[in-house]
């Protein structure tokens, strides 16, 4: 049966009900369809021909697809569909993607402000939250306040971002210089995060500083003509030589080495502590403690003695031949002066153990007297203590200086064979740690409602104002710049805080006097 030009292979009946139908009439005999002639079949073909055809166009109508609906995209932040005729903000990130927000809910976290790309720089950081929120902060507004889902990218102002994560000057109170990183060309960052440039306090964290503030005040002036503001920074930044005292322009304090405020409110300002050349200051937490007299440090020198006397041992109640008696160590003179006089001094016995010491010649002396025929001193003639400084770092001062009183009232260590350098201010560092460590009146009270409500005004001192560190904090501090320290002092201390946790005191000056050096690591 041939239909369409293409020969399609029926069944018997269905090639006779379709003849019956459509062919020519027969004389009943079913072969006729089977074996009917070429003409016939061509003339069947014919009149079957449009039926076929028919069907597929009614096919081919029911299967045409009805017209889509426009696409619509979803805000990221309020997850509300966004029309593609809206204008709305695109942002393509390397670890999240493509996202597409509302204009009103492209919302800085720190502000909860929209953000508008085209006038205003904004960053994107990863926070951590609980949850992921949006909602519309009125009735009146469109405007949504977002609360990220956790480790998550969200975006900032770029002036808010600073705020939000604390990176603040404390100079001038102003945002910390931002440099946003490079982009490889697949748009991920060359290096992670955006980078903050400052100086930092080794250890107070939030004590950061604009590095431009690290220029000296004479060559700002003359290069500006006045003296630069926060707002100003300089135009030539050459950085300057550091000390315990200056960083550039900016003022240290001479207890904790904070910086000062120089640009924040004048109740933040350090207070001169009265040197006319030096300009040195205190911050006003060390201002709380601040020994001026030679009468105030008596009271901490008395400390002093009961130390060595108890927890050292190094002393003895009378006068004995073979040691120190705690009356030759009380009746040594403590003086609190001025650093011209303290330099004075210096210059004056600067072939002595403290000689190009740079901590000895800005905070503390040990005067002795001794006879050029021989070996024994004559005995201490005063100790002498920088003024202007904490009660605890002042207590530490004199800790150091009475070891070396003691070194030198001692027959054992003789005159005309002095300790190494490393070896004796080692043994004194060591003893000015164990003094602040156990050697002062705890700070925390733990005992009945005095500690409680000690704990709780040191907690609303400390809400009231966040920059001002507790007298815990600077007990730490000082233990922490013994510890810490990279010069001659640090690593003798660190060798004879070895030498003590293995042996104790006792053992570890009799093995010095003897070897006039620290045992070894594996002495037993």
């Amino acid at each position: 049966f041939v239909l369409g030009q293409r020969n399609i292979s029926m069944p018997p009946s269905l090639l006779r009900r379709l003849k019956k139908k459509f062919g020519p009439k027969s004389n009943g005999n079913d072969d006729d369809i089977v074996s009917s002639s070429p003409s016939s079949s061509a003339a069947a073909a014919a009149q079957s021909a449009p039926l076929p055809s028919t069907e597929a166009s009614s096919t081919a109508a029911a299967a045409a697809p009805t017209p889509a609906p426009a696409p619509a995209y979803t805000c990221h932040t309020c997850s509300s569909p966004i029309s593609t005729s809206e204008i709305h903000i695109h942002t393509n990130r390397p670890l999240t993607g493509i996202r597409r927000y509302h204009k009103q809910c492209f919302v800085c976290l720190h502000c909860q402000a929209p953000i508008d790309p085209s006038t205003q720089p904004f960053i994107f950081e990863k926070v951590e939250s609980n949850a992921a929120t949006a909602r519309p902060v009125n009735n009146n507004s469109n405007t949504c306040e977002v609360s990220p889902a956790k480790n998550t990218e969200v975006p900032f102002h770029k002036e808010c971002y600073a705020d939000h994560f604390g990176w603040i000057c404390v100079v001038c109170e102003q945002p910390l210089p931002l440099t946003v990183p490079d982009f490889n060309p697949d748009g991920t960052k060359k290096e992670e995060g955006y980078k903050f440039e400052y100086l930092k306090h080794p250890f107070f964290e939030k004590e950061r500083m604009c590095p431009y503030h690290a220029v000296s005040r004479q060559e700002t002036t003359a290069n500006n003509g006045t003296a630069n503001t926060a707002d100003d920074p300089p135009q030539q930044q050459q950085p300057l030589p550091r000390n315990d005292d200056h960083i550039g322009q900016i003022r240290r304090c001479a207890g904790c080495h904070r910086f000062e405020p120089l640009f924040a409110a004048e109740t933040k300002h350090f207070i001169d502590v009265g040197d006319s050349d030096t300009g040195r200051c205190v911050c006003l937490a060390c201002c709380r403690t601040i020994v001026t007299t030679s009468q105030d440090a008596q009271a901490l020198w008395t400390k002093v003695v009961h130390f060595f006397e108890g927890p050292l041992g190094l002393i003895t109640e009378v006068d004995t031949a073979n040691g120190v008696s705690r009356k030759s160590m009380s009746d040594i003179p403590v003086l609190v002066v001025g650093s011209d006089a303290l330099n004075d001094n210096l210059k004056q016995h600067s072939t002595g153990v403290h000689y190009q010491s740079s901590q000895i010649m800005t905070r503390g002396l040990c005067l002795s007297e001794h006879c050029p025929t021989s070996d024994e001193a004559l005995g201490v003639t005063a100790i002498l203590c920088l003024s202007g400084l904490p009660a605890d770092l002042t207590a530490s001062i004199l800790a150091h200086e009475a070891m070396h009183a003691w070194l030198k009232l001692h027959p054992n260590f003789r005159y005309r064979e002095q300790l190494p350098l490393r070896v004796e201010e080692g043994l004194c560092q060591l003893v000015a740690f164990l003094f602040l460590n156990d050697g002062l009146d705890p700070l925390e009270e733990d005992e009945g409602m005095i500690g409680f409500y000690a704990e709780e005004e040191r907690q609303k001192q400390s809400l009231e104002n966040e920059s001002i560190p507790s007298d815990v904090k600077l007990r730490q501090y000082f233990k922490f710049c013994i510890e810490t320290d990279q010069s001659v002092y640090g690593e003798g201390f660190r060798l004879a805080a070895r030498a003590y946790a293995s042996m104790g005191m006792q053992e570890l000056l009799y093995y010095v006097a003897l070897n006039h050096d620290f045992p070894p690591d594996n002495f037993s």
